[in-house]
């Protein structure tokens, strides 16, 4: 029926695909059955984002703590995750006594404070009108129409800010409810990550054994580069933002700071994304200060790109920049901004496996001809 086994295999494939995009198909039409799932899946989903980004932040000092000598022998791995998970709840809960009360009265200051700053956005717009250098564009719209327009944006933005920060404590809300489960679970991560590729190994042929964890390593080794290359940039930026907003004389600075450092994570267009709130205030204050922002994002992210990113990440992911912005551009239409954080490390994890599958196949070719080439010499 087929002329050769390549066409049989790719009917075969073809046959379980489309069975298999039938039958999720028609399970996504029942609603009683995908609301539970997909209830489930959301609950436990963030907890492990959560725990798994953590483990990967702390996985360097673990490996550290291990290689500590002890005379002639090294700090015991159990040692090691009892230290390291001991010095991990030690700075979260000094940095949740120190940081945020500091961040929840700014925030709240920055709540009662916005009419205000709405007001000055609006005059420093009237001043700019009025300037010779705007008059001369000779725009063909009126005074008027563009002060309704900044009125119309501004109370947009109040209610916006409004819903944002309400939603953020919210959302502290819910994490502070599943703060018991992601510490549990990151311990787990901790004690027992070194028991997941043998497990997975069992999956698959004894042949392929040795390929698996070959790639479970190497996929390991670039998650946790990656994670915690990002991690220490979003603190960098963070804390050097702040200190660089208290310099300028910029109020909200722990906020402002914060949300910068947050921001961060997302490749590209995160440092313009955390960077707009503070424009924003500094519009409602001077000129001088929006300038003195820019000049700051400036030189924290020259230091950010060219030092810390390079020696933490480097080429790990080895990803263009132009993949990078479509991926963010669909995640981000997709799933918001929790798309836009995973997509690129998930990229690369999709990325390597492909890589490693199409390398370890060209072997196996290679392998083959060379060991035809060997019994057709021996028949001769």
């Amino acid at each position: 029926m087929f002329p050769n086994e390549k066409l049989k295999h790719l009917f075969f494939w073809t046959i379980e695909l489309l069975a298999i995009a039938t039958l999720l198909f028609i399970v996504f039409r029942f609603d009683f059955l995908m609301k539970p799932i997909s209830v489930f899946a959301g609950t436990v989903f963030i907890p492990l984002l959560v725990s798994g980004f953590l483990y990967y932040c702390l996985k360097p000092l673990q490996k550290l703590i291990e290689k500590i000598p002890l005379g002639k022998r090294r700090v015991p791995r159990s040692v090691a995750v009892l230290l390291t998970f001991t010095i991990f709840m030690v700075v979260i809960i000094g940095a949740f006594m120190i940081f945020v009360p500091l961040i929840l009265n700014e925030i709240t200051n920055l709540i009662t404070a916005m009419p205000s700053v709405v007001n000055h956005i609006q005059d420093y717009v009237k001043d700019m009108l009025e300037e010779p250098w705007f008059k001369k564009l000779n725009l063909s719209i009126s005074d008027d129409d563009i002060r309704n327009a900044v009125s119309t944006y501004a109370s947009s933005f109040v209610r916006i800010t409004a819903g944002t920060l309400t939603g953020f404590v919210g959302a502290a809300t819910s994490f502070t409810i599943g703060a018991l489960t992601v510490p549990i679970i990151l311990f787990y991560m901790l004690s027992d990550s070194n028991r997941f590729l043998p497990a997975l190994q069992k999956f698959f042929p004894k042949n392929r054994s040795e390929d698996v964890m070959v790639l479970g390593r190497e996929l390991d080794k670039t998650i946790e580069r990656y994670i915690s290359g990002q991690a220490i940039q979003m603190l960098f930026v963070g804390f050097t933002m702040s200190i660089g907003f208290g310099m300028i004389g910029l109020p909200y600075i722990w906020l402002l700071g914060f949300i910068a450092g947050v921001a961060n994570i997302v490749p590209y267009v995160g440092p313009f994304i955390g960077v707009f709130p503070a424009l924003l205030v500094a519009i409602s204050i001077n000129w001088k200060m929006l300038i003195g922002i820019i000049i700051l994002m400036a030189i924290v992210q020259q230091v950010n790109g060219s030092i810390i990113y390079p020696a933490l990440i480097g080429k790990s992911l080895r990803i263009h920049p132009l993949t990078v912005m479509l991926l963010l551009l669909a995640a981000g239409n997709l799933w918001g901004m929790v798309g836009m954080i995973v997509v690129v490390p998930f990229y690369a994890i999709i990325r390597t496996i492909i890589l490693y599958i199409v390398k370890l196949r060209q072997v196996q070719q290679h392998e083959e001809t060379v060991s035809n080439l060997t019994k057709k010499i021996e028949e001769d």
